[in-house]
């Protein structure tokens, strides 16, 4: 079975700067077992990924991408097309392929069509998709809601990940380590805050920073500029996926505090995947992520969400029997229910349906 999966514009399929959207497409194709006739066809991006097939095109805007997406599709006609988080991209190419089913994939929220003329142009795009996987039930529910006539195309596969790359280290670091976009709804100024507050030296906070846009660059300064005359907080930025991963094999301690509704943090699985004691928010799709096996912080836009963060920190800094039995409990949740292979297989049996005989 020939497979195409399409990215949406922003992504940067390549060891530098890869978003998880781009991520999660790879990891699904390196333990598919359609990996060797499925490819990726995503915008141009220096050095991309050598283990995946990729097929870089070049654009200005998004209908010039579409363009190039559907010129690639037609001169090699898979059995089935995947695209990514963006369901106008989606919509184009299963009107201009009519015989090709073709799969949305939806990291996060819609944005909510609140007038009768907003819901049935998207009922309108999604009606000619073959189905719709969404990264966790609080996404598929919030869709539902609005466009209850879909529900036997939409599916939840969870995010997964390789629980032999990311794996702990055999001994900890005391290090608290952030990882994801470099947005301030992501929790980052409250994290600083909390740890200035905790007061101890003997404690690292790593920020390890992903930096695509004018405005995260912004606020990546904003963050360096914060950080300018705080001891030992670190400052990283668009690190390689092997250097992310030894950060959080090390670190004791990840704080992953995001402001937003996040669909399905890919972060806090790969933190407790790598043996970390994690701290979250109780929002989106985080609970079915990190079920009991992390500390889950409710309403984080409230005033006293950094006294709070600052608390955990300190819960489990002072108590290393806590630490230890979340970080372990963290690690046998990704195990038991979301490694990459268990995961793609069922990804590749929904594509292999999708694709009829």
């Amino acid at each position: 079975m020939k497979i195409a999966v399409i990215l949406p514009r922003g992504m940067r399929f390549s060891p530098q700067g890869a978003t998880s959207i781009d991520i999660v497409a790879r990891d699904l194709i390196l333990k598919s077992r359609f990996r060797d006739t499925t490819y990726v066809i995503g915008a141009a991006a220096p050095d991309p990924f050598e283990d995946v097939g990729f097929r870089p095109v070049h654009a200005t805007n998004q209908a010039s991408l579409v363009r190039e997406f559907l010129k690639q599709l037609r001169t090699d006609l898979p059995d089935v097309v995947v695209v990514h988080q963006h369901p106008e991209t989606a919509a184009r190419i299963s009107k201009a392929l009519p015989q090709t089913p073709v799969l949305l994939h939806r990291h996060g929220l819609l944005k909510e069509s609140r007038g009768f003329i907003s819901r049935w142009k998207k009922r309108r795009q999604f009606s000619p998709l073959a189905g719709i996987v969404f990264v966790s039930g609080f996404i598929r529910d919030r869709f539902l809601a609005q466009f209850p006539t879909f529900e036997d195309r939409a599916t939840v596969v969870f995010n997964g990940v390789d629980t032999s790359v990311w794996a702990p280290a055999r001994s900890k670091r005391q290090d608290i380590v952030y990882v994801g976009r470099a947005r301030q709804d992501k929790g980052i100024l409250p994290l600083i805050g909390a740890y200035q507050a905790l007061a101890r030296q003997d404690w690292s906070l790593k920020l390890i920073l992903g930096v695509q846009t004018e405005a995260e660059t912004a606020f990546a300064n904003q963050i360096r500029e914060t950080c300018a005359d705080l001891a030992n907080i670190a400052i990283f930025q668009n690190e390689p996926s092997a250097a992310v991963q030894k950060h959080l094999s090390e670190a004791a301690i990840a704080a992953l505090p995001s402001i937003v509704r996040e669909g399905f943090p890919r972060a806090v699985v790969e933190a407790m995947a790598s043996g970390c004691a994690v701290i979250a928010t109780h929002q989106g799709g985080t609970p079915e992520a990190a079920g009991d096996a992390a500390l889950l912080l409710e309403e984080p836009g409230a005033d006293d969400f950094e006294t709070r963060l600052k608390d955990s920190l300190a819960e489990l800094i002072e108590d290393a029997q806590r630490r230890d039995q979340l970080a372990t409990a963290g690690r046998q949740r990704v195990v038991n229910t979301l490694g990459l292979e268990a995961v793609a297989n069922r990804y590749d049996s929904l594509l292999e349906e999708l694709s009829g005989p």
